[in-house]
């Protein structure tokens, strides 16, 4: 109709990314007609620069119409790269038939939307999930003085600081377990980003409730990754105090 921009016209005004390379890794012709629902549909109005690079994903700064800059993840078409996450698909009652191909990695953002939904409405810090189509995920954008909230892992904190900043986790791990029935599954420093004074959790696409054949173990990792973490930066913190704190029982770690 006149007066209605094309596809290819409206992606060309309204994707900056600079460099082939970046552009050539995650925008295939099925992400770009993903992109261009999204822009249609209101969601996004501009997409900006990479703000972090993962195996499994990009993210960039996007923008809605009103100017709200907003995180946009687009999960690489890559199926070999997927492969390994099947298995925190299979035994979510949620996803009763794990597929495969392409469409286990829309079932992965999916999962992560959802897994970002259910932690924001009971307390937990993460970005509030905004909308996701197929492969790409618009959550909320994190800032730290104007710049993309930087991972724990490259923040340089003072002692009281840390300190604080663990105990907030330990909170979050607190109403996972307790509140929700839920391990994050991969939590460590990088995937933990620092925003507005506080800590929130990122990547949260492996998550499983504790009905999951393998949260145990997944607990059980995410908690040396904390006593290792914050226990190299100085905080007196043990294994023993975390389970305490969380209200799991020892011997279910020792199964």
């Amino acid at each position: 109709m006149p007066g209605k921009k094309s596809r290819d016209d409206l992606l060309k005004e309204r994707i900056h990314i600079p460099g082939r390379k970046t552009y050539e890794e995650v925008f295939d012709k099925r992400t770009l007609m993903e992109l261009y629902n999204l822009m249609k549909d209101g969601v996004i109005d501009i997409l900006d620069f990479p703000i972090s690079t993962g195996k499994e994903a990009k993210v960039f700064k996007g923008e809605q119409k009103d100017g709200t800059p907003v995180a946009v993840k687009i999960m690489r078409i890559n199926t070999a790269v997927f492969r390994k996450y099947r298995r925190y698909i299979e035994g979510d009652y949620r996803f009763k038939d794990v597929p495969r191909g392409v469409k286990m990695i829309y079932s992965w953002t999916r999962k992560e939307f959802s897994n970002l939904r259910v932690m924001h409405k009971n307390g937990v810090r993460v970005p509030e999930p905004i909308s996701f189509s197929k492969n790409i995920l618009v959550m909320e954008y994190l800032d730290h003085r104007d710049f993309p909230a930087p991972m724990l892992k490259d923040v340089d904190i003072d002692q009281e600081d840390m300190e604080y900043v663990c105990k907030n986790i330990l909170d979050y791990m607190e109403i996972l377990y307790k509140e929700v029935n839920m391990v994050h599954g991969d939590l460590s420093e990088f995937n933990i980003l620092i925003s507005k004074s506080y800590p929130y959790l990122i990547d949260v696409s492996q998550s499983v409730f504790m009905d999951h054949p393998e949260a145990i173990d997944l607990l059980g990792r995410d908690i040396k990754n904390i006593v290792r973490y914050f226990g190299s930066n100085n905080v007196d913190i043990t294994e023993e105090e975390v389970m305490e704190k969380i209200g799991m029982d020892k011997e279910l770690m020792e199964m």
